[in-house]
């Protein structure tokens, strides 16, 4: 699992990349070593077989249904027992749907061949509803489906993205971009506001405020994932501890054939297996190692890198059918990572270096064979991070053992109901040293700065009821409550969503109240003592859609009032109590142009303010960038996939120095007024391109690329000065434009 920090490349200057001999002969020997598989004159194979289930929503097999390929109209039909199995010489993208009469057509987005059992779910067809679904308020979708869900194809290939799950999920309606890192500004809200889970666990980031490459989130391998669900606000009871956003990735079950695949680029290999020992046993594994220092040497830097990103990752999941609708799973993961980076302070010269270790274990445990659809997981999770700052050394230990129960029943009925709970020990030390330059050449001292230590307990409850009525009519009510010793305060959050749809236009709208407890790092004995109140925010949503899950148009309005807001000062103390206002609106077109083509475009309006840490006063917000623009564009020709990117942000706001003073011939900077000053505005376009080719055996080949920057746009992050504060000198986005290429052969 890998922090990412935007690992796209990108060339500022303008000057034409020389290849090292060293490199032209490596760059040979693969093409050498691809090309008798590139050009093998394979067999066709008899086809690829797509299997799964359709259900109904109470969990019980469908009758019989029609199954079908959208993009060639094959299909087969489901037996007694709901199971279904297509062949299919179609390679690549496709929509597979179920279709029977009085139900809601099921339909999801694959990438044939597919190794994943799947599961659709058949809704009855209420006489007003068509082919599109409202979602909820704050949810968003990439895919056709009931559900805002981002399937790991569609990561894959979003241009610039890198594969991170992250940076896909910015081309979505909701985050700002901020800067090149992969942080989630959600809607006017910081990027410690948005809670990402995986299997329900909590996830956790190892991002830092001052990270001079940009802020980050930690994700993990797309391929890893079944799907993620990206909400940017009104999300329902169940989920709490989050003020702005909330991402959901849910693991890839077990596989139904025995698969792998390895992948070779010039910034990384990895393998990856697919076992299926039993009918009711499944087991996949996955190693990558990353390392960016050949990409820099080809297309050069635009900031010092010492040393460039590199780390590596090992994950594996076993997953158990405990009955006909019910499994076990378990999924761990260990990621290690380093880079450094010169110029990351203020000043000029400031160097940069970290090193981060995060592991997780997941248990978990669904079952929806009945009206009763019992869940729990159980989770370990944790993250040692290194820095260092030139002479300053700070490290950060978090841990966190997490459970998640849960018990829904959903009869035939109109009416579901959802209770449950979690029980989350966060551990917390953060250390602090510096080297004394008087004494280091002597004998390397080093001074202790801080050592601080905390554990905060949290218990959280929540009731949900949910009711479907005939009309279109969809009512989601909830309450949540929290509990943490480190704030020794009890929260109460009420919450409601509502959608109605009639014919091809939907309403949404959400209430409701949000509680998230600081960071703990904002919880020091060096402080004053004082006790902050968990965080808050007040949240109400708006939104009207129009059209089909494929093609239409979407317009959400949000207010958010937040309240007990704790910040970071300049120089890196604690400031409680904050307020603070963020309104915007967002809009998501999607097109599907042809058969072939597909396109969407997500824009951002948003006004954030709150209050500065340092004065008090009212001023703009970090995540206050007024417009946020992504267009991504899909087309398939027959193996070969071309998707383009073309993102657009006005600039963020930051604090200038306006001058100097001295004091005992020490220069200390005069600020101007907070966040009154605005970085340039943003934009890139990234172009990607995907070729499988099958080489017999049962085995096929994929060639990919993705020009970054296709520009050479040099965006500036941040601002540094020199020594005396006199002169202010931009820090641009770290990579410079690049070809990142590479092939997988699936076997």
């Amino acid at each position: 699992m890998l922090p990412h920090m935007s690992h796209s490349p990108s060339l500022v200057d303008g000057r034409r990349p020389v290849l090292p001999p060293r490199v032209v002969v490596a760059m040979l020997l693969l093409v050498a070593c691809l090309w008798p598989l590139a050009t093998a004159e394979g067999q066709e194979a008899a086809g690829s077989l797509v299997r799964g289930q359709v259900q109904l929503a109470n969990g019980n097999a469908a009758p019989p249904t029609t199954i079908s390929l959208l993009d060639t109209q094959e299909q087969t039909t489901t037996d007694s027992l709901g199971r279904f199995a297509l062949r299919t010489m179609h390679k690549g993208v496709a929509t597979l749907v179920a279709r029977r009469v009085g139900f809601v057509p099921a339909t999801v987005d694959i990438d044939i061949p597919c190794d994943t059992a799947l599961r659709l779910t058949l809704v009855p067809m209420p006489p007003s509803l068509t082919a599109m679904t409202v979602v909820a308020a704050g949810e968003y979708t990439l895919g056709s489906g009931r559900t805002a869900s981002l399937t790991p194809l569609e990561v894959a290939q979003t241009p610039g993205a890198a594969a991170n799950v992250a940076k896909a999920l910015q081309t979505l309606p909701g985050p700002q971009n901020v800067d090149e890192g992969s942080g989630l500004f959600v809607r006017g809200g910081d990027v410690t506001e948005t809670r990402v889970l995986l299997d329900d666990a909590w996830l956790l980031s190892p991002a830092r405020f001052d990270n001079p490459v940009g802020h980050v989130t930690a994700t993990v391998n797309p391929f890893l994932l079944d799907r993620t669900i990206f909400s940017a606000g009104g999300f329902g009871a169940q989920y709490g501890n989050a003020l702005s956003g909330m991402v959901r990735m849910e693991t890839a079950g077990r596989p139904l054939t025995s698969t792998g695949n390895a992948t070779a680029s010039i910034g990384g290999a990895g393998i990856a297996a697919a076992l299926a020992p039993h009918r009711r046993i499944g087991v996949r594994a996955n190693a990558n190692i990353r390392a960016l220092a050949p990409l820099i040497a080809v297309f050069g830097e635009s900031q010092p890198f010492a040393p460039p990103p590199e780390g590596g990752d090992v994950s594996g999941t076993v997953e158990w059918q405990s009955g006909k609708a019910g499994r076990i799973r378990l999924f761990g993961l260990r990621d290690a990572s380093r880079f450094g980076v010169g110029n990351a302070g203020v000043q000029t010269g400031a160097a940069y270096e970290a090193t981060t270790n995060q592991h997780m274990l997941v248990l978990s445990w669904r079952d929806s064979a009945t009206a009763w659809r019992p869940a729990l997981t159980l989770a370990r999770s944790g993250v040692h991070r290194d820095e260092s700052v030139q002479t300053l050394r700070l490290g950060t230990q978090l841990g966190v053992t997490h459970a998640v129960a849960a018990l829904g029943w959903q009869p035939d009925g109109p009416l579901h109901l959802r209770i449950g709970g979690d029980l989350e020990r966060l551990d917390a030390q953060y250390t602090g040293a510096m080297n004394d330059s008087s004494d280091v050449e002597r004998d390397g001292a080093v001074r202790e700065l801080f050592d601080a230590r905390s554990r905060s307990d949290r218990i959280g409850a929540f009731a949900e009821a949910t009711f479907q009525h005939h009309s279109g009519l969809r009512i989601i009510s909830g309450v949540r409550t929290d509990r943490a010793t480190i704030t020794a305060t009890r929260t109460i959050d009420p919450r409601l969503s509502v959608m109605w749809q009639r014919g091809s236009v939907g309403v949404t709208g959400a209430l409701g109240v949000l509680h998230q407890v600081a960071e703990p790092t904002f919880y020091r004995p060096t402080e004053t003592g004082s006790r902050f109140a968990p965080m808050r925010v007040r949240e109400s949503i708006l939104g009207v859609q129009w059209g089909s899950d494929s093609a239409g148009l979407r317009l959400e309005f949000y207010d958010k009032a937040y309240a007990n807001l704790w910040q970071f000062t300049r120089n890196n103390g604690v400031a409680g109590n904050a307020r603070g206002h963020a309104r915007g609106a967002d809009l998501f077109l999607r097109a599907r142009l042809n058969a072939n083509t597909r396109s969407r475009v997500a824009w951002s309006i948003v006004r954030s303010r709150r209050d500065d840490p340092d004065t008090g006063i009212d001023a703009p917000a970090i995540g206050d960038v007024r417009h946020s623009v992504s267009w991504i564009t899909d087309r398939v020709y027959g193996q070969l996939t071309i998707s383009t990117a073309l993102r657009y942000a006005t600039g963020r706001p930051f604090t200038d120095i306006i001058g100097a003073q001295r004091v005992a011939d020490v220069a200390l900077p005069v600020f101007g007024a907070p966040n009154g000053a605005r970085l340039p505005a943003y934009w890139r376009s990234d172009i990607s391109a995907s070729w499988y080719r099958p080489i017999g055996g049962g085995r096929a080949m994929v060639l990919w690329g993705d020009l970054s920057n296709l520009f050479n746009r040099g965006n500036v992050m941040r601002y540094r000065w020199d020594a005396d504060y006199r002169e202010r000198l931009p820090v641009r986005a770290p990579f410079n434009r690049a070809l990142y290429a590479g092939a997988t052969l699936l076997y």
